[in-house]
């Protein structure tokens, strides 16, 4: 089985990966791990964390594919550890800890709040007619003398 070098920063195990012939490559370290990680985390793109640590995209996606893996959730995967941290040292009787829990709760319930107005369905307005629609329209609702056009003359020769 493959020898754990550790755990990486939201926890999951790191693993080695198997050495080629040729010439020595780049090298994997807990360090750049963490700050591909966090650039992920805050939002940049594969290309911008390859270039925070120093590296070709290519070389990023090759040594550092797990973090890659990890990309779309990188933000909710460090909020989530950033909570539990705070909860751990709010249980241990931290006050500034559980303040900060609960802006951080409150803000939560706030975006949540605000998602579900902004994405509550409005009615569709009614769709504005032009000129001849109108008038068509209104031909259409006479009733009366005029309902049915007049029936035209007859021939006369």
């Amino acid at each position: 089985m493959a020898e754990n070098l550790g755990v990486d920063l939201f926890g999951d195990p790191i693993l080695p990966r198997n050495e080629g012939r040729g010439r020595p490559e780049h090298v994997w370290s807990l360090e750049n791990s963490n700050k591909v990680l966090l650039a992920f985390a805050s939002g940049l793109s594969v290309k911008d964390a390859a270039t925070a640590i120093g590296l070709s995209v290519p070389t990023l996606r090759k040594h550092y594919f797990a973090e890659v893996a990890k990309r779309a959730a990188a933000r909710l995967r460090m909020n989530m550890t950033q909570l539990s941290r705070l909860n751990d040292e709010a249980a241990k009787g931290n006050v500034t800890a559980e303040k900060e829990l609960f802006k951080r709760l409150d803000k939560a319930a706030l975006d949540q709040l605000s998602d579900q107005v902004a994405h509550h369905s409005k009615p569709a307005k009614p769709e504005k007619l032009g000129k001849k629609a109108l008038a068509q329209q209104a031909a259409d609702e006479v009733t009366g003398l005029y309902e049915t056009p007049p029936t035209p003359p007859g021939l006369l020769n």
